[in-house]
């Protein structure tokens, strides 16, 4: 089986990397991989900040931690903190630990007997005190991947598909750095091969769209019917970005991605090793893009000047069909949701993972129906659930200072499935019923994180009375993990193999 990823950024890597690992192990296998990436197209560069289910797709991929770590200036994420969303000076985090003892089974409702005084992420995870006492997510010499608490990365995307690419090539993928002039169809819109500016022809049997927001391969991303428009929902579609370089020697990075609200949207603050990204994602509707750029510059403050800024703009939805005939289309060419909660990445993990699953038998089965049928169904929910979860943090919100947050936090942006969860979790908090897919990368628990660090409270439900103790066991099981760790600067410093930093 031939198989052409078009595309070479961090979503066409992973789906070479994915396919490799899964169909063919460690070396050339039974499927013949190519992958073919412009050099006059700049890579977007999305998906810095990550979910711990990274850490099973380099495990799967054989990759070595720190060997990752190094290549990527990557460093390590505990949460995300949304600082100013509730209001001016407010602040929660969305953790990725939560304590499981029977005694925590009904954190949310006994926490909301409370009087709030001791915030829900506290509560219920270990990770806000790990992050208030400066400590790494895993021990100095543990084994890779595994540490007492799940964590992510923040890490160059640019550097990391170049890293997957190594990877790639030793075991076999083959890698062409060409441009492609055309893509040439038979009668029925099967895809038979691509014209190359260099005059080569390549085919395949299976070819995989890579190409970002241009969907070269899938026509259908662009016609009426072939996309679903979910801008209706969420209201960003631009974002403006820089780089802040910082002293490598001194600067260690926050283990947590930043989410500030500002005036018509969020900004982000995420560290590396050696500089930190800064992004605003916003509402053309409401603001233009001198203004964004101007605002971020401000919210940064004197070392935005003189960097070069880059804007971008985008979409919200997805493609109906990202399998079509013999094409599929991984990341962003199969769909967009804005990054708050960090999920660029894992949609082409996901997307590359249900194609393996569904990977054709034989050449003559590129196209079959119910092949495609069921990836397709697959995507279309695992997106939309996210949907759900990022529509979540603005419809709870408690910002009603400007216009975009007053249009953002409408009745209307609703989805239908979410206005029922809300409605229900006006009654009691969320619970695992409430969620139909077996492997959701965000469940009730999740969502408590944010119901309850936005401020939200079941209707009727008045504030409660004292502070609700931390169970003996949850308090035990905090002093035991923060005890086995490192500081966060110690084992950066080990795995980057720089002196001990400290923030100056």
């Amino acid at each position: 089986m031939r198989v052409l990823v078009v595309g070479g950024g961090s979503a066409g890597w992973i789906a070479a990397a994915t396919l490799q690992s899964r169909l063919n192990g460690t070396g050339p296998g039974r499927v013949a991989i190519t992958l073919v990436e412009s050099p006059d197209t700049p890579r977007i560069g999305v998906g810095e900040a990550t979910i711990p289910t990274i850490r099973d797709m380099l495990r799967g991929f054989g990759m070595a931690e720190a060997d990752v770590m190094r290549a990527c200036e990557a460093s390590f994420k505990h949460a995300i903190r949304f600082d100013d969303w509730s209001a001016p000076g407010s602040r929660y985090l969305h953790p990725f630990h939560r304590h499981r003892s029977p005694d925590m089974q009904t954190a949310a409702a006994r926490w909301l007997e409370g009087d709030g005084a001791l915030p829900f992420d506290a509560f219920a995870s270990a990770q806000p005190a790990l992050i208030t006492a400066g400590l790494a997510p895993r021990a100095l010499d543990g084994a890779d991947y595994q540490g007492p608490v799940p964590y992510a990365y923040h890490m160059d995307a640019e550097m990391f598909a170049d890293a997957l690419a190594a990877h790639c090539v030793a075991r076999g993928v083959r890698h062409l750095r060409d441009h492609v002039d055309r893509v040439d169809r038979d009668a029925g819109g099967l895809v038979t091969g691509l014209a190359l500016r260099s005059g080569q022809r390549i085919e395949a049997d299976l070819y995989i769209d890579c190409t970002g927001f241009r969907a070269l391969l899938s026509p259908q991303a662009h016609q009426p019917g072939g996309w679903v428009d979910q801008s209706r929902h969420l209201l960003c579609d631009r974002a403006v970005a820089f780089r802040v370089p910082e002293d490598p020697e001194r600067f260690v990075p926050l283990p947590f991605t930043r989410a500030r609200a500002l005036g018509s949207g969020w900004c982000w603050d995420i560290g590396l090793m050696t500089r930190r990204g800064r992004g605003y994602v916003y509402s053309s509707a409401h603001i233009s893009a001198d203004d964004a750029e101007a605002e971020l510059r401000a919210e940064e403050g004197a070392a935005a000047s003189g960097l070069t800024a880059r804007h971008l703009r985008f979409r919200v939805g997805r493609q109906v069909a990202p399998w079509t005939g013999n094409v599929v289309a991984i990341g962003l060419a199969a769909g967009f949701l804005e990054p708050l909660e960090s999920t660029g990445l894992y949609l082409a993990d996901y997307a590359a993972r249900v194609l393996c699953e569904m990977f054709p038998p034989t050449p003559a089965h590129v196209a079959n129906p119910a092949l495609a049928r069921r990836h397709n169904q697959l995507l279309a929910e695992v997106h939309d659930d996210i949907l759900d979860f990022i529509l979540l943090h603005f419809a709870v919100a408690g910002r009603r200072d400007t216009a975009f947050w007053r249009d953002a936090s409408a009745p209307q942006r609703l989805t239908d499935r979410l206005a029922h969860l809300l409605d229900i979790w006006n009654v009691r908090p969320p619970r695992f019923s409430d969620f139909s897919l077996r492997y959701p990368p965000f469940n009730d628990l999740n969502y408590e994180f944010i119901l309850l660090g936005s401020g939200w409270r079941p209707a009727g439900l008045g504030r409660g009375r004292g502070r609700p103790d931390l169970p003996p066991d949850a308090a035990a099981a905090n002093r035991a993990i923060a005890a086995g760790l490192p500081t966060n600067a110690a084992l950066l410093a080990r795995i980057h193999g720089r002196p001990g930093a400290t923030r100056p």
